[in-house]
């Protein structure tokens, strides 16, 4: 007597596939919910709805014997590709000419421009980082999550008012690439050059390479960069690597690539070029100064992470004897190994550094963004009269 085969669905083969799609798929069927439920904009709900309609399609096949199964999959599939491909459509973005004020700078290391972190809005992306860090990063409170949100609404809808800014691309796909476990990449430079005329006779200005922090080099942060750079001159120069890590493989050839630009540009002056590092980029931005001190003027630390002992190496203290820097911390703001910064700058005024310190009232971990109008005020006093 003749055997019937297992339906696909019932064999071993099948269960193995089944279950194996399920708990791999798992984390986007999430998310994807996630996003549908905390977006803003219609953009992202979309490709959300793309996600739904995408993920069962692999379980559909299994039973692609079955008519009924056969129109499901068909319908998921083409409302789910055209639901992608009218995100695609709407959120393609041009990096800009060299021409323009503010421009993306790629290089053909870098990581693409274009990918997910293209297609979700940043200010949709970080409401979903503000909940996984509230619930992850012990250093987080929900609160300061629900502060995190409103801040990056106001700062988005403000960059959605400027055509200079909100035509750029995100930037943020490699923080994401680390942050699910793969390896640091860089990015392209986003650089802001201010039609405001310098202060010195040369007509060259004051540039500011600055390295961000743990939240990437995101779009909502360039609005306040730009106010920076109109009210003091000064050109804004932003390398991105991933998370922030810029002690990494890889950090330094990305903040020489930074460098290398303001070089090259005939607006720059390049004996002027300002080293600045928020929170975990104060690792890297130490070790580059101890590294190359010939090759910045000025540092700028705003509530840094500081290691101890690249401070305390012989080739920092060299090469930053009776030289400038600017260190703006929160009242309670520490260092990775645990050290408070007013240790830190102990250790900088005992060589003899001219240190300029400020410290806010707020404990704030992410307090450019909190405190931007004191912040900015500080570096701008600092600049016009170090």
């Amino acid at each position: 007597m003749d055997t019937k085969e297992p339906d696909s669905e019932t064999s071993a083969l099948g269960c193995a596939f089944s279950g194996s799609w399920t708990l791999l798929s798992l984390p986007l069927w999430i998310a994807a919910f996630a996003l549908l439920a905390l977006s803003t904009m219609w953009t992202s709900r979309l490709f959300a709805i793309a996600l739904l309609c995408l993920l069962p399609v692999p379980l559909n096949l299994l039973h692609w014997r079955r008519t009924s199964r056969k129109i499901v999959a068909v319908l998921l599939l083409v409302t789910g590709v055209s639901a992608l491909l009218v995100c695609i459509t709407q959120t393609q973005k041009a990096p800009g000419t060299e021409g323009d004020p503010a421009r993306l700078v790629y290089y053909e290391d870098s990581s693409s421009l274009f990918g997910v972190s293209n297609v979700v809005a940043e200010v949709d992306q970080f409401a979903l980082r503000s909940y996984l860090m509230a619930a992850l990063n012990p250093d987080v409170s929900w609160h300061q999550a629900s502060e995190i949100r409103s801040i990056m609404e106001d700062l988005y809808r403000d960059l959605s008012r400027d055509p200079h800014l909100s035509s750029l691309p995100s930037l943020l796909g490699s923080t994401h690439r680390e942050m699910l476990g793969l390896n640091s990449t860089s990015g392209s430079l986003f650089t802001y050059i201010p039609g405001t005329p310098s202060s010195v006779e040369s007509g060259k200005k004051i540039a500011i390479v600055l390295l961000h922090g743990g939240l990437g080099n995101f779009q909502g942060s360039w609005s306040l960069w730009k106010e920076l750079a109109e009210s003091t001159g000064a050109a804004i120069v932003a390398p991105t690597f991933a998370t922030g890590k810029w002690s990494q493989k890889g950090g330094r050839a990305a903040i020489a690539q930074a460098r290398n630009f303001c070089i090259q540009h005939p607006d720059i002056d390049e004996k002027r070029l300002v080293l600045a590092g928020i929170s975990e980029a104060g690792i890297g931005l130490l070790r580059e100064a101890a590294v190359a001190p010939s090759e910045w003027d000025k540092l700028l630390l705003i509530s840094p992470l500081i290691h101890q002992h690249t401070m305390d190496s012989k080739p920092f203290i060299d090469g930053w004897r009776d030289r400038q820097a600017l260190i703006i911390a929160g009242d309670q703001t520490s260092s990775a190994s645990g050290k408070s910064v007013r240790t830190a700058q102990a250790s900088m005024e005992s060589f003899g550094m001219r240190l300029t310190t400020h410290y806010l009232s707020s404990s704030d971990p992410f307090l450019f963004l909190s405190e931007w109008a004191s912040v900015k005020k500080l570096i701008e006093d600092w600049l016009v009269n170090p």
